[in-house]
């Protein structure tokens, strides 16, 4: 596995526009990879702000090639077009009990069931509706944590960004709404908590949310 990391300059009309529509970047996420690379493995990405600098982060199972991206949408002339490393050896690294910094872009939302009352037919899951309030947004993550391996204080984290996306998806039009969040959390069990990693948090995977990073505390 790859975690990777490319500079994005927002001088440039299609970054902007690439920005207002994940889809486009999605795709172009999508296009890093060969052929053969295993498809088995979902790739995550999500936009991180340091400053006034955007940047992409993308952890891949194959190895990419982010010359299209640099090309479209970064700083072609640079002398480092991005940076990637092997994400092995910190899964490798965790066990229970550890302590970790996170970041995670996600996309909290609830299933509201039918009202049977007003004549609707129920459904089995009900309809999806995104939390709107930054205290249901965290809310949602506390309550989840413990299936995805790891556990959260309720003064350790925060919700640091909040926007909502709208763009068109064939003929409909798709609305987001995102949360990051970052803190300290401890894990409970390792190996679910490596699949979290993996696999993501949530909804909206392929429009930037999901992916969940660590760092390891400050001394």
């Amino acid at each position: 596995m790859y975690l990777s990391r490319i500079e994005l300059n927002t001088r440039r009309k299609n970054t902007m526009a690439a920005l207002a529509s994940p889809q486009k970047l999605h795709a172009a996420v999508e296009c890093s990879f060969p052929s053969n690379t295993d498809n088995a493995f979902r790739n995550l990405w999500r936009i991180d702000q340091l400053g006034n600098t955007l940047y992409l982060l993308v952890l891949s199972g194959g190895k990419p090639d982010f010359t299209h991206i640099v090309e479209q949408f970064g700083w072609p002339g640079a002398e480092q077009k991005w940076e990637t490393k092997k994400y092995d050896p910190l899964m490798e690294s965790i066990e229970a009990g550890q302590k970790w910094q996170f970041r995670l872009r996600a996309n909290p939302v609830h299933n509201v069931k039918n009202d049977v009352s007003s004549g609707e037919q129920p459904a089995k899951r009900g309809k999806v509706y995104a939390h709107v309030t930054a205290e249901q947004q965290k809310q949602w993550l506390f309550e989840r944590a413990a299936k995805y391996g790891f556990v959260l204080n309720e003064d350790s984290f925060n919700v640091v960004q909040r926007e909502v996306k709208k763009f068109k998806r064939q003929n409909n039009v798709v609305t987001l709404g995102i949360a990051t969040f970052e803190g300290i959390l401890e894990v409970k069990d390792a190996e679910l908590f490596r699949r979290s990693l993996t696999d993501g948090i949530g909804r909206g995977k392929a429009y930037g949310c999901g992916l969940l990073t660590v760092a390891r505390m400050s001394s």
